[in-house]
């Protein structure tokens, strides 16, 4: 049976006769008939009683009709919930971010958004790029900010812009006169570092293998915030982190000297699984991290 019979079963009951009826969804009696005889064959049993001058239900239709009041009704609640989801007035977003990037961005994205769209709950897990990658690629997040992907090269990756990796250290540090050091003036330097498994220590460890130095990772810290603490506190030790890092208030009096020969970069993108729909939230999210990001390089 089809929704539109439903409908007709439900202005009959409510007109009472066939001819009442079809005037009130205009179409022909001839044609209302023939739909009701249609749902009497499928079902193999009759719907009305047409011994009278007003229709009458049947058991059967009584029944019919009943469910079908039901199935309308859940029918157009849903059209409702799905038109309030486009318009974003309701709905949800999980989006998965590497923890070097929600520092400092995912705080003023998530405001801008909220503002804008109340009625939207966002959920934001910090996860290392290897989970983020896994997760999206298996249905559980609807976007991702992170870096080019390894493990699921099929993910879609939008370039956002592309970041330095900077040195920071505290105002007593004997390079905070600097602005600028090629990277192997960091020879046996002791540094505060995140642990290995982290994209952008692994980008640095790059570079001082291609500069042929040993800097001295003096302590492993997994948060960005915990590694500017620490260097905000220890004047022979700096950190290596994202330019964007400085906007952090746990970088408040800290400073950052570039690096360069060579400079040690990644590049920040949206990620989504390759086909996927995207919902208006997912869309208008994407949009406020172009409008505020992606500039960051032209």
């Amino acid at each position: 049976m089809e929704l539109r019979q439903f409908k007709y079963l439900l202005s009959i009951a409510e007109e009472g006769t066939f001819t009442a009826a079809a005037d009130k969804l205009y179409i022909s009696q001839s044609a209302l008939s023939q739909q009701v005889k249609k749902m009497e064959q499928e079902l193999g049993v009759p719907l009305f009683d047409r011994s009278g001058n007003r229709l009458q239900f049947t058991e059967a239709g009584r029944l019919l009709h009943q469910r079908a009041k039901y199935i309308v009704k859940e029918v157009e609640k849903t059209k409702t919930a799905i038109d309030e989801l486009e318009k974003l007035y309701r709905g949800s977003l999980t989006i998965g971010v590497v923890q070097t990037v929600n520092a400092y961005l995912m705080p003023r994205v998530v405001s801008l958004f909220s503002s804008r769209f109340p009625q939207i709950t966002i959920k934001v897990k910090e996860l290392s790029a290897p989970q983020l990658e896994e997760q999206l690629y298996h249905h559980e997040l609807d976007l991702g900010i992170s870096f080019k992907p390894e493990a699921y090269p099929r993910l879609v990756f939008e370039d956002l812009f592309k970041e330095e990796l900077i040195l920071i250290v505290n105002k007593e540090h004997p390079l905070a006169g600097e602005s600028e050091l090629r990277i192997n003036k960091l020879d046996e330097q002791k540094l505060i570092l995140l642990p290995e498994e982290y994209c952008t220590r692994r980008i640095w460890e790059r570079c001082v293998e291609k500069s042929d130095i040993y800097p001295k990772v003096q302590i492993e810290m997994n948060t960005i915030a915990a590694l500017l603490t620490a260097v905000q506190t220890n004047s022979s030790a700096g950190t290596v982190l994202p330019a964007l890092t400085m906007e952090m208030e746990a970088a408040k009096n800290l400073i950052p000297v570039k690096l360069h020969k060579p400079t040690p970069c990644r590049t920040v993108g949206i990620l989504w699984r390759n086909g996927k729909y995207q919902s208006s939230a997912s869309e208008k999210f994407s949009e406020i991290i172009r409008d505020t990001y992606g500039n960051l390089n032209s």
